[in-house]
This record gives C-alpha cells, structure tokens and sequence, in this order.
C-alpha cells in the first residue's frame, strides 16, 4: 500500500493541478486509478517525460513508459517496483524509456516488459533490453540481479496482442503510427474499468479508435498543433484529430499529456474542443485521475 497522491485544481472539465506539489492528496486505497508520473516531452520545461501508473486497490501493478525524471516520480508516488506486473514501453525514444536502468537499479528482480518490434532504425524490444541488461549491455551490473519476461508487440498485427492477464487485469497492445517509429498504444482493463494510452502517434489508423472504444479513460500524447506541418504531422496527431477520435470512440474522460512548453496550449485545447464535448483533464507531474 502506499501513501503518495497529488493535488488537482477543478475548474469546469478541466482538470488543472499545481506543478511539484509538495503534498498531494491520495490516489486511493480502492478501485482503479491513473497517476501521472511525467506529463511532458522532450522539451518539458519542468515536467517530467512520459510515464504513468495504474494503481488497482493501492497497489501500483502496472507502468506504462519510462522517460527521463520517471525515476524520481516513481518514488514520490510511493509506488513499488516489486508490485509491477507490467513495464509497458510505447517505444524507444530517450523521453519514453531513458529511465529504466534507474528503475531496475539496485534492486533487481522479476519484471514482464512489454514493447514494439523492431526496425531498421530502432531496435526491438530484446534488443533493447539485451543492448541495456545483456551480459555485454551498457549495465551489464544488472545482468544477474534481473529476471525480465520480454513480450515483443508485432506492430503490423491487425488485431491488438494481449500482453498480460492476470490477478483480474488484462492489458493489451496495439501497433500505433508514429513515422517511422515502431510504436505500441496500450489498453488496460480491469473489472469495468478501463483505461488507454495513445503513445505518440498521428492518429491515422482507424483500428485504435476501435481499440480504445468505450474506455473511461484516454491518455493522448498531445504534442502536435493544428497548424503542424511536414514531418511533425507524421509524428504527432492534431489536436483537432484527437478530438474526433475521442468522440467517435465514446471516450469517458480525455488526459492531455506529453505537453510541451513551446506549444500553445489554450489554442490547441480551444481546437480539441471543436470536436469534443466531453470531461476533460491536462495532466500535469503526480496527478491522479480515478478510473470511473
């Protein structure tokens, strides 16, 4: 059990919460919720990268992303590496996966990682941990003190992989497009509450709106702008894209993460809102967010 949480501020339907917080209120005890470990990018300004728990009756059983200053949040949240059962990587840029050395040292242990294939460019997720924890890895130190059950997500399957089902959770994953980057959306459901993480993707495959349909919850890695263009585009949905999907797939509640501080936030929610109506979150370092 733990005793960490964060401060949230409502304001209408949005959610707008105090950066480093020094005292936060409980996540919860029961139930299902979402804590926001790092909301920004790779240029935060303050935030830290993408990562997040789900905690499921107070007990922290599932992470989603590892990005630069997770490490640090991890541990203000009070959350536990041995409770994991799930490390779950979108992908393999530094501000999604920088921190999973930190995580794993000195401790150790047993731990199912999930993660994309591979490409020419990136590796896949063997070889990432292999390049990481192998007995010829970057921290080969670690290399006797862990035991990692790696599930490699094929992102050209049509139909989602089921990554873990266990103890009354089921998490499954999606190959998602973000350029040429080999990338996984996640969906993790537990009793009647559900939950999904975007990734970074531009929002172009029609088979996620179906992935997430009817979670009360959607994380959407909000980096892109309406006026994005080139390369950007093929990266990061539009704001205006995130706000369809969300609408078709009957979303329960969006979090706006993965925010940056060279965006114009109010403008790109203002876009958002064109095409979504409904309850509305900007995620902001330790937020909690019950999954209801």
């Amino acid at each position: 059990m733990r005793t960490g949480a964060c401060v949230g501020v409502v304001i209408g339907l949005l959610f707008l919460t105090t950066g480093a917080a020094s005292a936060w209120a409980a996540c919860g005890d029961s139930g299902v919720s979402l804590q926001v470990l790092g909301s920004g990018g790779p240029f935060g300004a303050g935030r830290a990268s993408a990562g997040y728990v789900v905690w499921i009756d107070g007990v922290s059983r599932v992470m989603v992303d590892a990005g630069g200053g997770t490490f640090v949040r991890f541990h203000e949240a009070d959350a536990t590496l041995a409770d994991l059962d799930l490390l779950a990587l979108s992908h393999f840029h530094p501000d999604h996966a920088a921190d999973v050395p930190a995580l794993l040292w000195p401790r150790g242990g047993e731990l199912r990682v999930a993660g994309p294939s591979g490409s020419p460019a990136f590796p896949s997720l063997g070889d990432f941990l292999g390049g990481l924890f192998g007995p010829d890895g970057v921290f080969r130190i670690l290399n006797n003190r862990v035991t990692l059950d790696a599930v490699t997500v094929d992102i050209t399957a049509d139909e989602p992989t089921d990554v873990l089902s266990e103890g009354g959770v089921r998490v499954r994953a999606l190959g998602v497009p973000h350029g040429s980057v080999p990338a996984v959306g996640y969906r993790v459901d537990v009793g009647d509450a559900s939950l999904a993480f975007s990734s970074d993707q531009n929002g172009s495959n029609a088979a996620f709106t179906d992935f997430v349909r009817g979670v009360d919850v959607l994380v959407v890695h909000f980096a892109g702008s309406e006026t994005s263009t080139g390369a950007v585009t093929d990266l990061h949905a539009r704001p205006s894209v995130w706000g369809q999907m969300a609408t078709d797939a009957g979303v329960g509640r969006l979090v706006l993460s993965h925010v940056s501080a060279n965006q114009d936030l109010d403008e790109n929610v203002g876009h958002l809102r064109a095409r979504y109506s409904g309850p509305l979150t900007i995620a902001s370092d330790l937020l909690c967010v019950p999954v209801e």
